[in-house]
Protein backbone atom coordinates (compact mmCIF):
# COMPACT_ATOMS: atom_id res chain seq x y z
CA UNK A 1 0.00 0.00 0.00
CA UNK A 2 1.64 3.51 -0.73
CA UNK A 3 1.45 5.56 2.18
CA UNK A 4 2.60 8.64 0.29
CA UNK A 5 -0.02 11.77 0.81
CA UNK A 6 1.14 15.18 -0.77
CA UNK A 7 -0.81 18.21 0.40
CA UNK A 8 0.40 21.20 -1.64
CA UNK A 9 -0.86 24.67 -0.03
CA UNK A 10 0.40 27.73 -1.05
CA UNK A 11 3.48 29.68 0.03
CA UNK A 12 2.64 32.89 -0.34
CA UNK A 13 5.74 35.09 -1.80
CA UNK A 14 3.81 37.51 -4.20
CA UNK A 15 1.05 40.09 -3.38
CA UNK A 16 -0.81 38.91 -6.20
CA UNK A 17 -2.36 36.30 -4.76
CA UNK A 18 -4.28 37.29 -1.15
CA UNK A 19 -1.68 36.94 1.92
CA UNK A 20 -4.90 36.17 4.25
CA UNK A 21 -5.67 32.85 2.20
CA UNK A 22 -5.62 30.16 4.48
CA UNK A 23 -3.89 26.68 3.74
CA UNK A 24 -7.44 25.40 5.22
CA UNK A 25 -8.78 26.44 1.37
CA UNK A 26 -6.39 24.79 -0.53
CA UNK A 27 -7.25 21.83 -2.29
CA UNK A 28 -5.41 18.22 -0.78
CA UNK A 29 -4.11 15.66 -3.65
CA UNK A 30 -3.85 11.90 -2.43
CA UNK A 31 -1.61 9.28 -3.47
CA UNK A 32 -2.38 7.00 -0.49
CA UNK A 33 -3.90 4.06 -2.59
CA UNK A 34 -2.55 1.70 -4.56
CA UNK A 35 -2.99 2.28 -8.75
CA UNK A 36 -2.31 5.91 -7.88
CA UNK A 37 -0.11 7.41 -10.07
CA UNK A 38 0.64 11.53 -9.94
CA UNK A 39 4.31 13.35 -9.85
CA UNK A 40 3.73 16.70 -8.13
CA UNK A 41 1.41 19.61 -8.39
CA UNK A 42 1.71 22.83 -8.16
CA UNK A 43 -0.78 25.43 -7.29
CA UNK A 44 -0.99 28.34 -10.08
CA UNK A 45 -3.55 30.51 -8.81
CA UNK A 46 -6.95 31.23 -6.99
CA UNK A 47 -8.62 27.46 -7.10
CA UNK A 48 -6.02 26.77 -10.40
CA UNK A 49 -3.22 23.75 -9.96
CA UNK A 50 -1.20 21.81 -12.47
CA UNK A 51 -0.52 18.16 -11.76
CA UNK A 52 2.26 16.85 -13.33
CA UNK A 53 2.39 13.01 -14.25
CA UNK A 54 5.43 10.81 -15.58
CA UNK A 55 6.12 7.69 -16.37
CA UNK A 56 7.98 5.82 -13.41
CA UNK A 57 10.25 3.79 -16.61
CA UNK A 58 10.84 4.50 -20.28
CA UNK A 59 9.99 4.03 -23.00
CA UNK A 60 6.43 3.53 -23.03
CA UNK A 61 4.03 4.04 -25.35
CA UNK A 62 1.30 6.84 -25.32
CA UNK A 63 -0.54 5.43 -22.26
CA UNK A 64 -0.13 8.33 -19.38
CA UNK A 65 -1.86 6.96 -16.69
CA UNK A 66 -3.25 9.29 -13.69
CA UNK A 67 -4.73 8.50 -10.94
CA UNK A 68 -5.38 10.74 -7.15
CA UNK A 69 -7.71 11.79 -4.72
CA UNK A 70 -8.70 15.24 -3.95
CA UNK A 71 -10.59 16.65 -1.16
CA UNK A 72 -11.15 20.04 0.01
CA UNK A 73 -12.10 21.54 3.52
CA UNK A 74 -14.89 23.50 1.73
CA UNK A 75 -16.90 22.58 -1.45
CA UNK A 76 -15.64 24.72 -4.09
CA UNK A 77 -15.21 24.32 -7.60
CA UNK A 78 -11.14 24.18 -8.77
CA UNK A 79 -8.90 24.39 -12.41
CA UNK A 80 -7.06 21.42 -12.58
CA UNK A 81 -4.60 20.86 -15.98
CA UNK A 82 -2.72 17.72 -16.20
CA UNK A 83 0.87 17.83 -17.80
CA UNK A 84 2.85 15.23 -18.85
CA UNK A 85 5.88 16.80 -19.93
CA UNK A 86 6.33 14.93 -23.91
CA UNK A 87 3.71 13.11 -23.70
CA UNK A 88 -0.08 14.21 -24.69
CA UNK A 89 -3.25 13.62 -22.53
CA UNK A 90 -5.16 10.14 -23.68
CA UNK A 91 -8.00 9.04 -21.83
CA UNK A 92 -11.37 10.69 -20.55
CA UNK A 93 -10.79 11.30 -16.87
CA UNK A 94 -13.04 9.14 -15.10
CA UNK A 95 -14.31 10.10 -11.34
CA UNK A 96 -15.71 8.33 -8.21
CA UNK A 97 -15.99 9.04 -4.70
CA UNK A 98 -15.70 4.90 -3.56
CA UNK A 99 -12.92 3.59 -6.29
CA UNK A 100 -16.09 1.31 -7.18
CA UNK A 101 -18.41 3.41 -9.16
CA UNK A 102 -16.99 5.72 -11.94
CA UNK A 103 -18.23 8.06 -14.14
CA UNK A 104 -16.48 9.60 -17.11
CA UNK A 105 -16.02 13.26 -16.72
CA UNK A 106 -18.48 15.91 -18.34
CA UNK A 107 -17.16 16.65 -21.76
CA UNK A 108 -18.26 20.47 -20.70
CA UNK A 109 -15.80 20.05 -17.92
CA UNK A 110 -12.48 19.22 -19.99
CA UNK A 111 -10.38 20.73 -22.24
CA UNK A 112 -7.58 19.75 -24.77
CA UNK A 113 -5.06 21.47 -25.99
CA UNK A 114 -4.07 19.68 -28.88
CA UNK A 115 -0.77 21.26 -29.44
CA UNK A 116 0.68 20.83 -25.42
CA UNK A 117 -1.20 17.60 -24.96
CA UNK A 118 -2.25 19.41 -21.93
CA UNK A 119 -5.62 18.64 -20.36
CA UNK A 120 -7.78 21.27 -18.38
CA UNK A 121 -10.45 19.74 -16.05
CA UNK A 122 -12.93 21.55 -13.97
CA UNK A 123 -13.41 19.70 -10.67
CA UNK A 124 -16.02 19.97 -7.75
CA UNK A 125 -14.15 18.83 -4.85
CA UNK A 126 -15.16 18.79 -1.39
CA UNK A 127 -14.93 17.27 2.55
CA UNK A 128 -15.63 13.91 1.03
CA UNK A 129 -12.55 12.81 -1.64
CA UNK A 130 -12.55 12.82 -5.31
CA UNK A 131 -10.76 10.08 -7.07
CA UNK A 132 -9.73 10.76 -10.55
CA UNK A 133 -8.23 8.21 -13.20
CA UNK A 134 -7.44 7.41 -16.27
CA UNK A 135 -9.59 4.46 -16.16
CA UNK A 136 -11.22 2.40 -13.55
CA UNK A 137 -8.46 1.77 -10.87
CA UNK A 138 -8.68 -1.52 -10.29
CA UNK A 139 -5.92 -3.04 -8.00
CA UNK A 140 -4.13 -6.22 -6.95
CA UNK A 141 -6.33 -6.69 -4.14
CA UNK A 142 -9.84 -5.34 -6.05
CA UNK A 143 -8.65 -8.77 -8.70
CA UNK A 144 -8.07 -10.90 -5.82
CA UNK A 145 -11.40 -10.40 -3.94
CA UNK A 146 -12.74 -10.93 -7.26
CA UNK A 147 -11.05 -13.68 -7.52
CA UNK A 148 -11.86 -15.40 -4.42
CA UNK A 149 -15.67 -14.58 -4.93
CA UNK A 150 -15.32 -16.78 -8.15
CA UNK A 151 -14.03 -19.72 -5.93
CA UNK A 152 -17.00 -19.32 -3.49
CA UNK A 153 -19.52 -19.74 -6.79
CA UNK A 154 -17.24 -22.27 -8.66
CA UNK A 155 -15.67 -24.53 -5.92
CA UNK A 156 -14.28 -26.46 -9.13
CA UNK A 157 -11.73 -24.26 -9.62
CA UNK A 158 -8.04 -24.39 -7.98
CA UNK A 159 -6.40 -21.04 -6.65
CA UNK A 160 -2.04 -21.76 -7.21
CA UNK A 161 0.87 -19.83 -5.98
CA UNK A 162 1.83 -19.92 -9.69
CA UNK A 163 5.09 -18.23 -9.12
CA UNK A 164 6.00 -14.74 -7.42
CA UNK A 165 6.46 -11.05 -9.13
CA UNK A 166 9.75 -8.98 -8.83
CA UNK A 167 8.41 -7.41 -5.55
CA UNK A 168 7.78 -10.73 -4.33
CA UNK A 169 4.34 -10.93 -4.05
CA UNK A 170 2.22 -14.00 -4.91
CA UNK A 171 1.28 -14.59 -8.69
CA UNK A 172 -1.36 -16.72 -8.91
CA UNK A 173 -3.00 -19.05 -11.79
CA UNK A 174 -6.66 -20.24 -11.64
CA UNK A 175 -7.14 -23.83 -12.83
CA UNK A 176 -10.43 -25.45 -13.94
CA UNK A 177 -8.33 -29.10 -14.85
CA UNK A 178 -9.87 -32.68 -15.26
CA UNK A 179 -7.26 -34.90 -15.19
CA UNK A 180 -9.42 -37.20 -17.76
CA UNK A 181 -9.26 -34.05 -20.26
CA UNK A 182 -6.32 -33.25 -22.18
CA UNK A 183 -7.08 -30.29 -24.51
CA UNK A 184 -6.74 -27.25 -22.58
CA UNK A 185 -7.04 -23.55 -23.96
CA UNK A 186 -5.44 -20.40 -21.58
CA UNK A 187 -6.13 -16.75 -20.77
CA UNK A 188 -3.83 -13.80 -19.68
CA UNK A 189 -4.90 -10.69 -18.58
CA UNK A 190 -3.55 -7.17 -17.60
CA UNK A 191 0.24 -7.27 -18.47
CA UNK A 192 0.19 -3.78 -18.85
CA UNK A 193 -1.51 -2.12 -15.76
CA UNK A 194 -3.63 1.20 -17.23
CA UNK A 195 -5.22 -1.44 -19.55
CA UNK A 196 -8.46 -1.96 -17.42
CA UNK A 197 -11.48 -2.13 -20.17
CA UNK A 198 -9.84 -5.10 -21.78
CA UNK A 199 -7.48 -6.45 -19.50
CA UNK A 200 -10.09 -6.56 -16.67
CA UNK A 201 -13.82 -5.94 -17.88
CA UNK A 202 -13.89 -7.84 -21.22
CA UNK A 203 -11.33 -10.33 -19.05
CA UNK A 204 -13.71 -11.02 -16.77
CA UNK A 205 -17.22 -11.04 -18.73
CA UNK A 206 -15.40 -13.87 -20.96
CA UNK A 207 -14.18 -15.89 -17.90
CA UNK A 208 -17.18 -15.68 -16.26
CA UNK A 209 -19.03 -16.76 -19.38
CA UNK A 210 -16.68 -19.55 -19.70
CA UNK A 211 -17.42 -20.60 -15.81
CA UNK A 212 -21.68 -20.15 -16.42
CA UNK A 213 -24.26 -23.00 -16.01
CA UNK A 214 -25.90 -23.50 -19.62
CA UNK A 215 -25.33 -25.86 -22.45
CA UNK A 216 -22.08 -24.56 -24.54
CA UNK A 217 -20.16 -23.89 -21.38
CA UNK A 218 -21.03 -27.21 -19.86
CA UNK A 219 -20.32 -28.97 -22.90
CA UNK A 220 -17.05 -27.04 -23.29
CA UNK A 221 -15.60 -28.04 -20.05
CA UNK A 222 -16.38 -31.37 -20.54
CA UNK A 223 -13.59 -31.28 -23.20
CA UNK A 224 -11.34 -28.80 -22.49
CA UNK A 225 -9.24 -27.31 -19.40
CA UNK A 226 -8.63 -23.60 -18.59
CA UNK A 227 -5.90 -22.21 -17.22
CA UNK A 228 -6.06 -18.63 -16.51
CA UNK A 229 -3.61 -15.94 -15.32
CA UNK A 230 -6.27 -12.96 -14.05
CA UNK A 231 -3.45 -10.18 -12.93
CA UNK A 232 0.35 -11.14 -14.80
CA UNK A 233 1.33 -8.31 -13.57
CA UNK A 234 0.37 -6.97 -10.13
CA UNK A 235 3.11 -5.07 -9.01
CA UNK A 236 2.75 -2.96 -12.22
CA UNK A 237 -1.05 -2.43 -11.11
CA UNK A 238 -0.34 -1.36 -7.69
CA UNK A 239 2.67 0.80 -8.30
CA UNK A 240 0.29 3.17 -10.98
CA UNK A 241 3.20 2.49 -13.81
CA UNK A 242 2.36 3.26 -17.14
CA UNK A 243 3.35 -0.07 -19.10
CA UNK A 244 5.97 -2.17 -17.25
CA UNK A 245 6.47 -4.12 -13.97
CA UNK A 246 8.66 -3.41 -11.06
CA UNK A 247 11.55 -4.01 -13.03
CA UNK A 248 10.84 -1.15 -15.94
CA UNK A 249 10.14 -4.15 -18.52
CA UNK A 250 7.13 -4.15 -20.67
CA UNK A 251 5.72 -8.03 -20.26
CA UNK A 252 4.58 -8.26 -23.79
CA UNK A 253 7.48 -8.24 -25.14
CA UNK A 254 9.25 -10.37 -23.27
CA UNK A 255 7.98 -13.67 -24.53
CA UNK A 256 11.38 -14.34 -26.49
CA UNK A 257 14.22 -13.73 -23.94
CA UNK A 258 12.23 -13.96 -20.68
CA UNK A 259 13.73 -11.84 -18.73
CA UNK A 260 11.19 -11.47 -16.01
CA UNK A 261 9.79 -13.51 -12.95
CA UNK A 262 5.88 -12.85 -14.43
CA UNK A 263 6.58 -14.61 -18.02
CA UNK A 264 9.15 -17.19 -16.52
CA UNK A 265 6.40 -18.30 -14.14
CA UNK A 266 4.02 -19.20 -17.57
CA UNK A 267 6.63 -20.71 -19.66
CA UNK A 268 7.43 -22.65 -16.53
CA UNK A 269 3.78 -23.31 -15.51
CA UNK A 270 2.92 -24.31 -18.87
CA UNK A 271 6.05 -26.22 -19.90
CA UNK A 272 5.47 -28.31 -17.02
CA UNK A 273 1.59 -28.80 -17.84
CA UNK A 274 2.27 -29.98 -21.51
CA UNK A 275 4.83 -32.32 -19.99
CA UNK A 276 2.31 -34.37 -18.38
CA UNK A 277 0.32 -34.59 -21.14
CA UNK A 278 -1.59 -31.58 -21.79
CA UNK A 279 -2.43 -30.01 -24.97
CA UNK A 280 -3.08 -26.39 -25.64
CA UNK A 281 -4.93 -25.61 -27.99
CA UNK A 282 -6.18 -22.00 -28.00
CA UNK A 283 -4.49 -18.73 -25.78
CA UNK A 284 -6.33 -15.48 -25.78
CA UNK A 285 -4.48 -12.24 -23.96
CA UNK A 286 -6.78 -9.02 -23.00
CA UNK A 287 -5.52 -5.56 -23.52
CA UNK A 288 -6.91 -2.48 -24.53
CA UNK A 289 -6.12 -0.31 -27.04
CA UNK A 290 -7.21 3.53 -28.02
CA UNK A 291 -8.27 2.31 -31.40
CA UNK A 292 -10.01 -0.96 -30.29
CA UNK A 293 -11.89 -3.41 -29.79
CA UNK A 294 -10.01 -5.74 -32.46
CA UNK A 295 -7.86 -9.16 -32.16
CA UNK A 296 -4.95 -9.39 -33.15
CA UNK A 297 -4.43 -12.95 -35.13
CA UNK A 298 -1.94 -15.49 -36.52
CA UNK A 299 -0.32 -14.42 -39.80
CA UNK A 300 -2.13 -15.99 -43.21
CA UNK A 301 0.56 -18.63 -43.98
CA UNK A 302 0.90 -19.75 -39.61
CA UNK A 303 -3.26 -19.70 -39.69
CA UNK A 304 -3.39 -22.26 -42.43
CA UNK A 305 -1.25 -24.57 -40.65
CA UNK A 306 -3.55 -24.63 -37.63
CA UNK A 307 -6.79 -25.99 -36.63
CA UNK A 308 -8.83 -23.41 -38.44
CA UNK A 309 -10.61 -22.23 -34.99
CA UNK A 310 -10.17 -18.62 -36.16
CA UNK A 311 -11.35 -18.42 -39.28
CA UNK A 312 -14.40 -20.49 -37.78
CA UNK A 313 -15.21 -18.83 -34.62
CA UNK A 314 -14.72 -15.15 -36.13
CA UNK A 315 -17.86 -15.94 -39.11
CA UNK A 316 -19.59 -17.31 -35.83
CA UNK A 317 -19.72 -14.12 -34.16
CA UNK A 318 -20.74 -12.32 -37.26
CA UNK A 319 -23.39 -14.41 -38.29
CA UNK A 320 -24.44 -14.69 -34.61
CA UNK A 321 -24.56 -11.05 -32.88
CA UNK A 322 -24.65 -7.88 -34.28
CA UNK A 323 -21.01 -7.41 -34.00
CA UNK A 324 -18.39 -7.27 -36.97
CA UNK A 325 -14.89 -8.20 -35.95
CA UNK A 326 -11.69 -6.76 -36.82
CA UNK A 327 -9.11 -8.80 -36.99
CA UNK A 328 -5.72 -7.63 -37.75
CA UNK A 329 -2.83 -9.80 -38.75
CA UNK A 330 0.71 -9.79 -37.27
CA UNK A 331 4.46 -11.41 -38.11
CA UNK A 332 4.67 -14.56 -35.51
CA UNK A 333 8.92 -12.94 -35.06
CA UNK A 334 7.15 -9.89 -32.78
CA UNK A 335 8.14 -10.76 -28.58
CA UNK A 336 4.29 -10.61 -28.04
CA UNK A 337 2.57 -13.10 -25.68
CA UNK A 338 -0.48 -14.67 -28.36
CA UNK A 339 3.07 -15.13 -30.72
CA UNK A 340 4.36 -17.44 -28.09
CA UNK A 341 1.74 -19.91 -27.79
CA UNK A 342 2.10 -20.23 -31.67
CA UNK A 343 5.81 -20.65 -31.49
CA UNK A 344 5.91 -22.71 -28.21
CA UNK A 345 2.82 -24.77 -28.56
CA UNK A 346 1.41 -24.86 -32.15
CA UNK A 347 -1.37 -23.52 -31.18
CA UNK A 348 -3.53 -20.62 -32.73
CA UNK A 349 -4.40 -17.80 -30.06
CA UNK A 350 -5.30 -14.19 -30.09
CA UNK A 351 -4.55 -10.67 -28.44
CA UNK A 352 -7.87 -9.60 -27.52
CA UNK A 353 -7.89 -5.47 -27.54
CA UNK A 354 -10.87 -3.35 -26.08
CA UNK A 355 -10.74 0.35 -26.24
CA UNK A 356 -10.14 2.85 -24.14
CA UNK A 357 -13.70 4.68 -23.88
CA UNK A 358 -16.02 2.07 -25.37
CA UNK A 359 -19.65 1.59 -23.12
CA UNK A 360 -18.63 -0.53 -20.11
CA UNK A 361 -21.98 -2.56 -20.71
CA UNK A 362 -21.23 -2.76 -24.90
CA UNK A 363 -17.84 -4.30 -23.43
CA UNK A 364 -19.49 -6.65 -21.53
CA UNK A 365 -21.59 -7.96 -23.97
CA UNK A 366 -19.16 -7.78 -26.59
CA UNK A 367 -17.42 -10.65 -24.30
CA UNK A 368 -19.86 -12.23 -23.36
CA UNK A 369 -21.25 -12.81 -27.32
CA UNK A 370 -17.32 -13.82 -28.28
CA UNK A 371 -17.01 -16.32 -25.58
CA UNK A 372 -19.68 -17.99 -26.40
CA UNK A 373 -18.99 -18.54 -30.22
CA UNK A 374 -15.68 -19.34 -29.00
CA UNK A 375 -16.72 -22.31 -26.88
CA UNK A 376 -19.59 -22.79 -29.55
CA UNK A 377 -16.77 -23.05 -32.40
CA UNK A 378 -14.60 -25.46 -30.15
CA UNK A 379 -17.47 -27.37 -29.32
CA UNK A 380 -17.78 -28.56 -33.04
CA UNK A 381 -13.98 -28.85 -33.88
CA UNK A 382 -13.36 -32.28 -35.21
CA UNK A 383 -9.52 -31.24 -34.70
CA UNK A 384 -8.86 -32.16 -31.35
Amino acid sequence: MKLFQFIFCLVVISSILSCNKKVSEDAIFYTDFDGSKLTKVEKTGANKYTAYISPAFEPVNKSPWFAFGISSKISKQIELKLNYGKYKHRYIPKLSIDKKNWEKIDSQKIKIDTSTGIATLKLNVSPQKLYVAAQEIESSEDTYLWMNQLLIKHPKINKIVAGKTVLNKNNYALEVDNDSIVNTIVLIARQHPPEVPGGTIAFKAFYEKLLSNYKTANTFRSKFNIYTFPLLNPDGADMGNWRHNANGVDLNRDWVDFTQPETQMVDKYLTYKTSQGKKIRFALDFHTSYSGPYLLILDSINEAKRNKVIPNWIPRIENNSTFKVEARRRAQSLPYCYNYFFNKFGCEAVTYEEGDEVDRDLIIKRAQVYAHEFMATLNKSNNF
